[in-house]
């Protein structure tokens, strides 16, 4: 467990303390519910007090947390400015902050709930320079360019022309933009869509595609491994000391970028003697790589992992 896990698990236990269990539970249960249905969210909101916003952060922060971690790890310039949208309890404000502690940061979301318990968790973990804006991202527009814009787990929420405004909208404020979405076929075609629109905007795709070509699978999504609470585990009925969040994202910047030769899209095989790699190429194509024990390649593809790009250090 990192020290910003550890950060973001205590700052979760505090805000928990003296809640009784029971009550958790249902909020849980209906916002698990909203969560896997994709509940478009545009006229009703999914937080809607302070208990919504307390039950979403306790079981579903750490792995947007994570997910955006991994997906940020990817960027390629340090981003000095960064804005995100929709960002809720501000779980990519932290993913951020893990990366880059310098980056100044806003957030943009439209539950007032969400708001306060963000500003609560954050305080004496981050820089309180974080600013909080209250708004619609419907009506969200920057007056200034931004180095970085994230919209984390939004997506899924919006209708399509209002996807489409955001995007279009943070394509005009952005040097870089990444998008996160759950780990689903429906939210992979959904960023498969901002990708078209990005490009559409004059953005080149870095990450995780190797192309600016079609996707050529049918369903890509990665995992990022985060540990469990007891109280995590205990709201959502899991017995394991660990879960696998299964996102999809994509990165997009108007600065210049370094194109690697492919990216592992599936967990790798390890199979006796050698490793099995499932790839997006460079090309644009789908490959399957078998790394035998012989290869001088033998032993860095032991250490690659989903959503790696190959070869390392490429």
């Amino acid at each position: 467990m990192s020290s910003v896990d550890i950060q973001l698990h205590a700052a979760l236990a505090r805000a928990v303390a003296g809640v009784p269990h029971h009550e958790l539970r249902g909020r849980v249960a209906a916002l698990s519910h909203r969560y896997r249905a994709e509940q478009v969210a545009d006229t009703a909101p999914g937080i809607r007090d302070a208990l919504d916003a307390l039950a979403y952060a306790v079981v579903r922060m750490p792995a947007t947390f994570r997910a955006l971690q991994t997906a940020l790890s990817t960027v390629e310039h340090e981003p000095s400015t960064h804005v995100d949208l929709g960002g809720g309890t501000g779980a990519a404000a932290w993913a951020a902050a893990a990366l880059w502690p310098s980056v100044t940061t806003e957030i943009v979301e439209r539950q007032p709930a969400a708001i306060r318990l963000g500003r609560q968790l954050a305080a004496g973990n981050f820089s309180p320079d974080w600013r909080w804006t209250t708004a619609d991202l419907r009506d969200w527009t920057s007056p200034t360019t931004v180095d970085l814009v994230t919209i984390g787990y939004v997506l899924n929420e919006l209708t399509d022309e209002t996807r489409r405004d955001v995007i279009r909208a943070a394509a005009q404020s952005a040097k870089t933009i990444v998008v996160v979405e759950p780990g689903t076929p429906s939210a992979h075609r959904r960023t498969l869509a901002a990708r078209d629109l990005l490009i559409e905007q004059g953005f080149t795709i870095t990450a995780p595609c190797p192309h600016q070509g079609p996707c050529p699978v049918d369903w890509c999504h990665f995992a990022a491994r985060l540990p469990r609470t007891e109280l995590h585990r205990l709201l959502k009925d899991g017995t394991r000391n660990y879960e696998d969040e299964k996102f999809t994202y994509v990165v997009a910047t108007r600065l210049p970028t370094h194109p690697k030769p492919a990216r592992v899209i599936a967990r790798p095989g390890r199979a006796k003697n050698r490793v099995v790699l499932e790839l997006c190429t460079s090309t644009g194509t789908a490959q399957q790589v078998v790394v035998p024990k012989s290869s001088e390649a033998y032993r860095a593809a032991r250490r690659t992992s989903w959503g790696d790009a190959w070869p390392p250090g490429s």
